[in-house]
């Protein structure tokens, strides 16, 4: 029973470590991929190249990409607002549309209705002289 718990306590050992390497391992491959897959560019074509003026170069080009992708982004929002405006401007004319209906209709009806009470008040004016003339007889 020793010797299973000693063997086992090795083995954990060992696992760990390798699990340790692996780690090590992987972080040194992204770290060698990233390194493969900077930019291979020249900045500078002739002369001599310091690394101070390259990393600023490089930064220099970093920033025009970076205000490039703003100003793209800015041109897309503007057009969305654009749009979205339209569609805004297009739902506030069929609503104005739609007032103007309902308000042509209601003034219709409130003239059938003003027609219709005049002519109730005819009728019952020629009743109350049909009334008064037969009282008269």
């Amino acid at each position: 029973m020793r010797v299973f718990t000693k063997g086992s306590i090795a083995q954990a050992h060992d696992g760990a470590q390798a699990v340790e390497d692996l780690h090590q391992t992987t972080a040194a491959q992204k770290a060698r991929q990233a390194r493969q897959n900077a930019s291979k560019r020249s900045l500078q074509k002739g002369g001599v190249l310091y690394a101070s003026k390259a990393r600023a170069m490089v930064k220099e080009k970093q920033a025009l990409s970076e205000a490039q992708q703003i100003l793209s982004t800015q041109r897309a929002l503007t057009q969305l607002l654009k749009a979205e405006e339209g569609r805004r401007e297009r739902l506030r004319k069929a609503l104005c549309k739609e007032i103007r209906k309902y308000g042509r209709e209601r003034a219709k009806a409130e003239k059938e209705k003003a027609k219709t009470l005049r002519q109730l008040e005819e009728i019952e004016r020629a009743e109350k002289e049909a009334d008064r003339r037969v009282e008269i007889m």
